[in-house]
């Protein structure tokens, strides 16, 4: 299976290069020139209904729609206009073309390698392989970018509602996506310290979540050992969740010892 991924990838990088350089450089810019297009207008479209909506699944929807109309309507206006100079099949241009292809598979497979890696079977095989795992190592990229542009996405990963449901059989969603690179210089909950954005970190697969560190006491968490972060991620303070629970730590980069948070929060005052 491992190396299966490998020739697949290959495979797509072949084609690709293949199908450009015969259409010729023109054709092949156009190509780029609408998967940009499709990719603004599309997340111009996303971004409309999630802020009306506030609808994950209903933005997702209009992103594919309106990516799909322009990458289908582009080429029917060129074939309308008749567009494909003679200057755009020299040699030297279809080997610019060939150039651009290997660029498009590129993104074809950074675009597809991570969504497969979401079934297990398939996803252990991606991690082990060569060129397959490169995809997943460039997926943090993907939330810094969101975080650039402040992008509404939703993290891909499953995580409970509630943090009293980690580690418990109650059924994880989608939550709503945290800016986590805005609460770099948020407060520890165990020592009242600094705590540093770490950048977004690959656990296994394509799962990728936020790293931050404690300057003061090196405390580990996904932001959910800071004030600020509990608060933006759970709706609620945590010192009112360590007043039912106990000590808290966090499940995806525990420090191994829990802490109930001491001093007033910052956010809500309590």
């Amino acid at each position: 299976m491992v190396v299966l991924v490998d020739l697949l990838v290959l495979i797509v990088l072949v084609l690709a290069i293949y199908a450009e350089a015969g259409r010729g450089l023109f054709l092949a810019l156009s190509d780029v020139v609408r998967v940009a297009a499709a990719l603004i207008l599309g997340l111009a479209a996303y971004t409309l209904v999630q802020l009306v909506g506030h609808n994950y699944p209903a933005s997702l929807v209009a992103f594919v729609l309106v990516a799909l109309v322009v990458i289908l309507l582009v080429p029917t206006a060129i074939r309308s206009a008749a567009l494909d100079p003679a200057w755009a099949k020299t040699v030297l241009a279809r080997i610019g073309a060939g150039l651009v292809g290997a660029g498009l598979g590129l993104a074809i497979c950074a675009a597809f390698v991570p969504v497969l890696s979401r079934t297990p079977e398939i996803g252990l095989a991606i991690a082990r392989s060569r060129l397959g795992s490169r995809f997943l190592d460039a997926a943090p990229w993907v939330y810094y970018a969101a975080d650039q542009l402040n992008l509404d996405l939703p993290m891909l990963n499953l995580s409970p509602v509630r943090f009293e449901d980690e580690g418990t059989p109650a059924r994880p969603r989608l939550v709503q996506r945290v800016n986590y690179s805005r609460l770099d210089g948020s407060t520890c909950i165990a020592c009242g310290g600094r705590v540093r954005f770490a950048g977004y970190q690959r656990r296994f697969g394509f799962s990728v979540s936020p790293l931050f560190v404690c300057e003061e006491c090196e405390r580990t968490s996904d932001g959910c050992q800071t004030f600020e972060g509990f608060h933006l991620m759970y709706g609620r303070c945590p010192r009112r969740v360590a007043g039912k629970l106990g000590a808290i730590d966090c499940g995806v980069w525990p420090s191994g010892i829990g802490v109930v948070p001491r001093g007033p929060c910052p956010v809500c005052g309590e």
